[in-house]
């Protein structure tokens, strides 16, 4: 018999140069894409009578409506609930703890090019969007202290192309996740060979580790500002967190995000 093409819909919010969590989902279609007997498509379009999988994305965006009987109803009839950090799942459990839920867990990768950190330069970056009065607020203290050889330089409303660019360039890149379901941003920025410094979101703390990372309490305006200029002589950053940087490419590579992938289409086979 022949094998009939499975086509996987992802069902999402209409968005322009989509970033973090909304990138990985055309990351997913487009290897479903590659494969023999499955196509892929992105949709904003509303399909009723399907049988339906829920990407979580964030613990924190688990309550989309006040309507809690509809949102329970939705994910006890889903086939599948996937993950892809341990915040996530936590928050999937305490959202619906009466629940058998058929939980499957993705990874998300990180894909870097090859860089020469020899170009690096000193720029500071940082993505002002999510926290704007904490970014405003820890740039301008900080600006009356950075030596004049030093840059801040903002990413906002850039491509992904164009946000890596800025990323391969700087030293230093500053956090300001607030509540994310994983954290793409710190972590493209550390292996583009950037220090981070900043809050971890909550969910980047399975990733969150020096000397790579260093952590800030969210809030905490003044320490944040100290801890960037301490960190603005590191002159063996790159050297000594060369190890723990590939043990992340490791972790997070492409080849076990497809590995998951794989498997998740053959538990849909399966049923």
């Amino acid at each position: 018999m022949k094998n009939l093409r499975k086509n996987i819909i992802f069902i999402v919010d209409a968005q322009k140069n989509p970033s973090g969590g909304g990138k990985k989902i055309y990351d997913y279609s487009n290897y479903i894409n590659s494969l023999n007997n499955y196509s892929s498509e992105i949709t904003h379009i509303k399909k009723k009578k399907i049988d339906y999988a829920i990407l979580v994305q964030n613990a924190y965006s688990i309550y989309p409506t006040n309507n809690f009987k509809v949102l329970k109803e939705s994910y006890k009839k889903a086939k599948f609930i996937i993950y892809y950090s341990k915040e996530i799942k936590n928050g999937i459990l305490r959202a619906f703890p009466n629940y058998k839920l058929n939980l499957f867990e993705f990874t998300n990768a990180v894909n870097i090019e090859k860089i020469n950190f020899e170009n690096k330069r000193n720029i500071i970056s940082y993505m002002p969007r999510k926290m704007p009065l904490h970014s405003f607020l820890v740039t301008n203290y900080l600006k009356e202290y950075l030596p004049k050889k030093w840059k801040l330089v903002p990413i906002h409303n850039l491509s992904s192309k164009k946000t890596f660019l800025v990323l391969k360039k700087s030293k230093i890149f500053l956090s300001f996740s607030f509540l994310e379901g994983f954290g793409m941003p710190p972590l493209e920025a550390a292996l583009a060979g950037n220090k981070v410094i900043g809050y971890t979101g909550e969910a980047g703390r399975e990733y969150w580790k020096e000397p790579i990372f260093t952590k800030v309490e969210s809030g905490n305006i003044f320490k944040f500002c100290d801890k960037i200029l301490k960190n603005l002589n590191n002159q063996n950053f790159i050297r000594i967190s060369n190890l723990k940087r590939k043990k992340i490419i490791e972790k997070y590579s492409v080849n076990l995000e497809h590995k998951k992938i794989d498997k998740f289409l053959s538990k849909i086979n399966q049923n």
